[in-house]
């Protein structure tokens, strides 16, 4: 009997701890996911929060915007335009928009160093003061920079200024702030004298001070003619120089010194140009029409003098000023801004050839296998966003149903030496510029995704061959 009050005795503290050990177990487990979870979420917001501090404004521009809004522009047997302001977004700019979060990419400094070795290899051998040129590159597809070490030094801006400024107008159309229908007076104020080399500039063979100019068409002056006019009008129209530059300043991160402001000096710095045009190129929708006048302006000059309808480009020149900022929408897509004040000649030099080098560069890193682990797509849908807008300044009546009037034979005459005289020593690009004083008449298609894994065994890789234009528009309006 003892034995067995002794065995009930044993089975029962068994059982007692039985029952006990798997709460104690329970209470372990909880205990420990608690302290995982709490390291876990503190982690997480110390990783948000220096993530957040580093964040491009760039970025912090474009997702300002809830939506993607579309501008819908249809011309009227009147020739006025209906806009249909901040319509519903349409399912592919949805995607893309969405897309683009994961697009985003820090600016590294020094990235493509070997691109940055070429660049000043190339400066050297030509015996050209690097400090007369400044230049920035941004792979689109990475988000990896590399810039010239003063590339966050302003230089004249000339008409590259008419590229933010159109970023601008553009931006307030999409969200609706601005109906592009909506007209500006044509004051003596923003009469400006036009030289000879800028003779075929359609604002002030169009219209009289005292006109009624609608925005859409200032901008397509401005982006297509380079107009100095329809410039001055539009950033009057936002208070002044001053107020406009204030305003386009969020397009980058970095505080721009008191000259950047200035109207008298008129200046800006490829830095700032590579982080707008970032901006331009992964906002899809809004900067369609932007984007489909800048392939117009100069298919086979500055940017693309050796490497024709390559880059969409805003240039600008006055006086031994020679500038040009674009986006490359190819295979690799990246961007490319140059600013320089050598001379003329060497100016034009440096933005054929380092366009040229630029695109070969990039054309290689895609066939070497660089953006093996990216997914393509989205980038090859951004560099079809181009729209095709109706040619209102050709087109559209004035108010006193007059049109753009064809240029007289001793304007044009005048206006090609002038570019002779402006591209002396170059003589491909002098015969090219004095055929014709019209923009080109035929845009390029962005170019398709490669077909083949050969790389680029050329100086020049390959080319969309479109059909060539009368000529090339090359030159860019001085302000």
């Amino acid at each position: 009997m003892a034995d067995q009050k002794i065995t009930r005795k044993k089975r029962k503290r068994k059982k007692r701890r039985l029952r006990y050990d798997p709460i104690r177990l329970g209470i372990v487990v909880v205990a420990a996911v608690a302290i995982v979870c709490a390291a876990c979420f503190s982690v997480y917001g110390i990783v948000n929060m220096l993530s957040s501090n580093k964040k491009d404004p760039v970025a912090d521009a474009s997702s300002s915007q809830s939506s993607i809004s579309s501008v819908s522009s249809v011309i009227s047997s009147s020739g006025q335009i209906t806009a249909s302001v901040a319509a519903d977004p349409s399912p592919a700019l949805v995607k893309l928009s969405a897309a683009k979060n994961t697009m985003e990419a820090m600016f590294e400094d020094n990235s493509l160093a070997d691109l940055k070795v070429q660049i000043n290899d190339y400066l050297a051998s030509k015996g050209i003061d690097a400090s007369k040129v400044s230049w920035a590159v941004q792979d689109l597809v990475t988000g990896e920079t590399v810039e010239s070490s003063n590339a966050r030094q302003n230089f004249t801006a000339a008409s590259t200024y008419k590229l933010p400024l159109c970023v601008y107008y553009y931006e307030e159309i999409a969200a609706g702030r601005i109906n592009p229908s909506d007209t500006l007076v044509y004051t003596e104020e923003m009469r400006e004298e036009e030289d000879d080399e800028n003779l075929n500039q359609p604002i002030h063979r169009k219209y009289k001070v005292g006109d009624r100019i609608q925005i859409d068409e200032l901008l397509e002056a401005a982006l297509l003619w380079s107009d100095n006019i329809a410039g001055h009008m539009l950033y009057s129209n936002l208070g002044g120089y001053s107020e406009f530059k204030e305003i386009v300043s969020k397009y980058a991160s970095v505080p721009q010194t008191a000259d950047f402001y200035t109207e008298s000096e008129n200046v800006i710095n490829a830095d700032y140009m590579m982080r707008l045009l970032k901006y331009v190129y992964e906002t899809p929708g809004t900067f369609n029409d932007l984007k489909y006048w800048l392939q117009y302006t100069a298919p086979d000059s500055f940017l693309n003098r050796d490497v024709p309808y390559t880059y969409i480009q805003k240039i600008g020149n006055i006086n031994e000023v020679r500038n040009a900022v674009g986006i490359y929408n190819g295979t690799a897509p990246f961007t490319l801004s140059i600013y320089s004040c050598a001379s003329k000649k060497d100016g034009l030099d440096i933005l054929g050839e380092v366009g040229a080098m630029c695109l070969t560069y990039f054309t290689n890193r895609y066939y070497n296998g660089v953006y093996a682990n990216y997914d393509m797509t989205p980038y090859y849908e951004l560099n079809a966003q181009m729209s095709n807008p109706p040619d209102v300044i050709e087109d559209r009546d004035g108010p006193d149903g007059q049109k753009l009037p064809e240029m007289t034979e001793e304007q044009k005459k005048k206006m090609s030496e002038a570019i002779q005289r402006e591209l002396e020593g170059d003589e491909a690009v002098s015969s090219q510029a004095a055929s014709s004083a019209q923009p080109a008449s035929q845009p390029a298609d962005p170019a398709p995704a490669p077909a083949s894994d050969a790389p680029v065994q050329s100086s020049e890789p390959p080319l969309p061959d479109p059909a060539q234009p009368d000529a090339s528009s090359s030159q860019a309006a001085a302000v």
